[in-house]
């Protein structure tokens, strides 16, 4: 791939893959298809962090292996021992154009604030801010659920991949800086959204 122009950056671990997917944005996410727990880690991997991730499980192939990667939320299955390497890796480009493609398409709307989730940009008639990757995600289930409670634990595994003390003290960090974004940003009909802590529940988006 990088013969292709392509930068390739390998984990150690699948948790530093999880923590550095939940701070940057990648193109394309490769999996082999022997890992250990691939159901686990394809639910994690899931577009939780970035809408335009495609996920690709790398294998040897096979009717019931191509399913079972498919069936568990995989964007693609890679065959590695496809004749020529360069196929594959032009496969993967044409599966990550895909998703970009459809991931640009996806707007969240509530009242007048927009929320584009390609491009991480929250705006409305009163101006536009960037938001991080977890304020991102954040955000989108906020919007997704307007005027209905998100439970903490939802918020916890879909920012931080699991439920923990330390995992909820960050969804209440990336709360209250979404909170400060969308102060920036409130309309000129001056009707702002709010998030709301519904203590002991999770969080509410109140329009």
């Amino acid at each position: 791939m990088t013969d292709q122009g392509i930068e390739v950056v390998s984990f150690a671990t699948f948790d530093l893959l999880v923590a550095a997917q939940a701070v940057q944005a990648f193109a394309a996410i490769m999996v082999d298809d022997t890992a250990p727990r691939l159901d686990e880690r394809l639910a994690r991997l899931q577009p939780k962090f970035a809408a335009q991730t495609a996920l690709i499980v790398v294998g040897e192939g096979g009717a019931a292996s191509i399913s079972r990667a498919l069936l568990l939320g995989a964007d693609d299955y890679a065959i590695t021992c496809e004749r020529a390497t360069e196929h594959l890796v032009q496969r993967a480009i044409a599966r990550v154009s895909v998703k970009l493609r459809g991931s640009q398409k996806r707007m969240l709307s509530v009242g007048s604030y927009r929320l584009l989730l390609a491009e991480g940009v929250l705006y409305s008639t009163g101006g536009q801010v960037r938001l991080t990757p977890r304020e991102l995600t954040l955000a989108r289930l906020l919007f997704e659920r307007c005027n209905q409670v998100v439970t903490s634990e939802t918020l916890c595994d879909a920012i931080c991949g699991r439920v923990d003390a330390s995992a909820e003290r960050a969804v209440q960090q990336h709360a209250y800086e979404l909170r400060r974004k969308l102060q920036q940003v409130v309309p000129r009909d001056g009707q702002a959204l709010r998030i709301v802590a519904m203590y002991g529940a999770g969080y509410r988006l109140a329009w």
